[in-house]
């Protein structure tokens, strides 16, 4: 597989990648350059320079300003001020919230952040806005619906590594017919990544291996991971409709409980409930410490029931 006369001789269409953070890109892209070769050319938008020496640096430009020799580039769109041009062609990758989160916290432990229960929830509880964000305009929007968007889940990617890395393989090099043989031999032999208690592992050669179980994690929790499987609102709607009820913040222990109600006035409707609403419309008192707790409740998420314990 490594000499010269088996690497495809393709014409590629300069695609703009898109990722939710550790989605598989880094794995997709060591995908791309074992069936493409030395041809494929790869920036990293946020910290790197191209692949090809030529280039001396990444222009930091979208659409990328070497798009006529660079294949594909990666960009978080932390900001949302990414362009999205008709015309233009994408590769958009996400993943489910809960191993995501996962993953990030050991990355954000490795930079300082504290390794502790309390810690995890309030990153997990922060990092929901963005990730909704991320997916109104990438994933559900109708410019995410158009052709020219390829979207590929993290799950599609280690669940159906050679039938994914084929669309993607299609989508860079409009035209080409993928080789199976290639494709499963560059699926089986990729280097891949493990991140976890803190360590970040490369597996030479270990080829494309089954997500991290979130269950392993130091703090799992299964009503803990049944809340984050269930999220629907950003803390911003929480502390807001807290503040305009009982004049006060929620206690950040509930704060993940309040985020999975399915809707802001379901949420309202439970504070109104409570002695301490009530309390407020008879005589104002002074913001309580502790907020009130939520109600046991299910929801359906991703055509699942998931059962949500108080906290």
């Amino acid at each position: 597989m490594s000499t010269a006369a088996q690497v495809p001789q393709v014409t590629f269409a300069h695609v703009s990648g898109v990722s939710w953070p550790r989605s598989g890109h880094h794995l997709l892209v060591r995908l791309l350059t074992g069936y493409f070769g030395p041809a494929f050319v790869y920036c990293e938008h946020h910290v790197g320079r191209p692949t090809d020496p030529a280039i001396p640096a990444c222009c930091r430009q979208s659409p990328c300003a070497h798009a006529d020799r660079v294949v594909f580039t990666k960009n978080h769109d932390f900001a949302l001020a990414m362009p999205q041009l008709p015309g233009k062609r994408y590769l958009v990758q996400y993943r489910d919230f809960a191993p995501s989160v996962v993953s990030n916290f050991e990355l954000a432990v490795r930079e300082g952040l504290e390794d502790t229960p309390e810690s995890f929830r309030r990153f997990a509880s922060e990092r929901f806005t963005p990730y909704l964000d991320f997916l109104s305009k990438w994933v559900t929007s109708d410019f995410a619906q158009g052709e020219a968007v390829l979207p590929l889940p993290y799950e599609d990617l280690v669940s159906a590594p050679v039938e994914q890395l084929d669309r993607a393989v299609r989508h860079i090099a409009p035209g080409h017919v993928p080789d199976p043989a290639r494709l499963r031999a560059v699926v089986a032999r990729v280097d891949a990544q493990r991140v976890a208690d803190r360590k970040i592992e490369v597996l030479q050669n270990a080829g494309v291996h089954a997500s991290r179980d979130v269950t392993t994690f130091r703090f799992y929790d299964r009503p803990l991971f049944g809340l984050l499987g269930a999220l629907t609102l950003r803390r911003q709607e929480v502390a807001q409709t807290f503040q305009d009820l009982l004049g006060r913040p929620p206690a950040e222990h509930n704060m993940l409980a309040f985020q999975a109600y399915e809707t802001r006035e379901a949420l309202a409707a439970f504070i109104r409930s409570t002695p301490e609403y009530r309390n407020r419309q008879v005589s104002p008192a002074p913001p309580a410490e502790q907020s009130p707790t939520p109600r046991k409740f299910t929801r359906k998420r991703h055509n699942d029931r998931l059962g949500c314990s108080q906290t």
